[in-house]
């Protein structure tokens, strides 16, 4: 076809599904609504925390069986003082670890149970179901008081399907405003869902239900939970074809209602091709969240070009072109990092250079959020050589290939994580920066690796997948 995919996709790595911050006050006891478990904090003490996924890590001597990595949060971020590392090894945890099984290819967070704990939601898109190789599975690792617990139950695809990496792809949100997350995985040319429910943590086999997402039928690419009518259902968007996916592609919502994710359409949009990277959140700061899609491709006049398509009463609106200067990348994250009340929107163009001229050191941009939309005149590049940024950019560390943003020092603004998943060789790391009235500083930021939570770190891919949560 002539045309050139210069990012990979990061969507799947990406678990930010909300807009402007609602977080719970530093040490508040979990309650009823789950106000604790929408911050991401795993353990109810009122910070939110963050989930690493190494997909490429060497446990037990299989290559790629893959682990996830927890920090928790405290009253000054992200600390490697408090971790916990989870592979199919761990008390508790279903299955074995085998080479390619790759644990922690997603990573997302929510609280699925309604106990007002979030919940470790954790993808493995290379576990073979019996001899069916690469067919996926996804863990839940349930939350509780003073940490993850030892309680987890795994599900994989109704039909197992060889390569097709169920796991790979998923988000959380809560489809029937019932105080649980529900779960939403790509399944090929479908969308699974397994409900939410008190006593999912007793259920070994959960029940999903399958969507085709608007104008699929031939591939479903990225998915986002969104509530775009603001009417306190989460939607779920979708990008996805009927037809070649190198041709064309439709972006859609699905709604949610009372009774949960339904067919009915909240809005649909033909796109040029169906490989695009969408997010979402409340970038206008009315209550209907937004979604931001790339072009992701170097061909013709519409290169790199973003849209944001605006939340209404009546679903999703008409897109609107960004407006300022055009530049590779992939959209990774919608957050509020200056605690305005507006999300604000992070690209990450992995393949930028380092000063020195070596490709993929790569880079993120911040575009504020505004009332009226992205503010095209207030952006930042942000690279680990950024003036008080901890590290150093260095060819092929691929910064950026998976963004998060979670409160981790609940102090109202969403902080700013970025894989950096080629750092060492391939051992890999995470960025975090804080947010602050500006948007996300270099001031007191940290750049941690495995070693520093004494996990595997050879050609680990640390940072691969990055899961937390701001979820209003």
């Amino acid at each position: 076809m002539g045309r050139r995919r210069i990012l990979a996709a990061c969507a799947t790595a990406l678990a930010v599904t909300g807009g402007a911050l609602s977080m719970v006050p530093a040490h508040a006891a979990p309650s009823s609504g789950s106000a604790a478990a929408r911050a991401g904090d795993l353990d109810g003490d009122g910070f939110g925390d963050l989930a690493v996924g190494s997909p490429s890590g060497t446990i037990a001597g299989h290559a790629k069986a893959g682990y996830v990595s927890v920090m928790y949060g405290t009253a000054q971020g992200v600390r490697t003082t408090r971790k916990k590392g989870i592979t199919q090894q761990t008390a508790g945890i279903p299955g074995t670890p085998e080479a390619s099984d790759r644990f922690g290819s997603a990573v997302a967070v929510g609280d699925v149970d309604g106990d007002g704990y979030a919940d470790l939601v954790i993808g493995a898109g290379g576990e073979a179901i019996g001899t069916v190789k690469g067919a996926g599975s996804v863990t839940v690792v349930f939350g509780a008081k003073g940490g993850l617990g030892n309680k987890a139950i795994a599900f994989n695809a109704p039909t197992p399907t060889a390569r097709q990496g169920f796991g790979d792809r998923i988000t959380v949100g809560d489809f029937d405003h019932d105080g649980r997350d529900d779960i939403a995985v790509v399944a090929g040319t479908k969308v699974q869902v397994v409900k939410g429910a008190a006593k999912l943590r007793d259920t070994a086999k959960p029940a999903m239900k399958a969507y085709t997402p608007p104008g699929g039928g031939v591939a479903t690419g990225q998915i986002a939970a969104a509530d775009v009518n603001g009417d306190g259902y989460t939607d779920l968007a979708t990008v996805a074809s009927f037809d070649d996916p190198a041709d064309e592609g439709t972006l859609g919502v699905l709604a949610g209602s009372a009774t949960g994710l339904t067919t009915k359409t909240l809005g649909r949009t033909g796109l040029p091709f169906e490989g695009y990277s969408i997010v979402a959140g409340d970038v206008t700061g009315d209550g209907k969240d937004d979604i931001v899609i790339d072009t992701s491709f170097e061909d013709g006049p519409d290169d790199y070009l973003l849209r944001l398509y605006p939340g209404t009463t009546a679903g999703l609106g008409a897109g609107v072109a960004y407006g300022g200067t055009a530049r590779p990348g992939s959209v990774t994250g919608l957050a509020d990092f200056d605690g305005d009340g507006h999300a604000d929107l992070v690209t990450s163009d992995t393949g930028a250079p380092d000063p020195d001229g070596f490709n993929n050191a790569g880079a993120v941009t911040v575009v504020k959020g505004t009332g009226s939309g992205l503010d095209a005149a207030h952006q930042q590049t942000i690279t680990l050589d950024t003036p008080g940024v901890a590290g150093a950019s260095e060819g092929n560390d691929l910064f950026g290939r998976a963004v998060a943003a979670g409160d981790y020092d609940a102090d109202g603004k969403a902080d700013l994580t970025v894989g950096v998943p080629g750092k060492y060789l391939g051992t890999g790391a995470v960025s975090v920066l804080p947010g602050s009235p500006t948007g996300p500083t270099g001031t007191n930021s940290i750049l941690v690796n495995p070693e520093y939570l004494d996990h595997p770190t050879l050609k680990a891919g640390f940072g691969s997948a990055l899961g937390a949560a701001t979820r209003p």
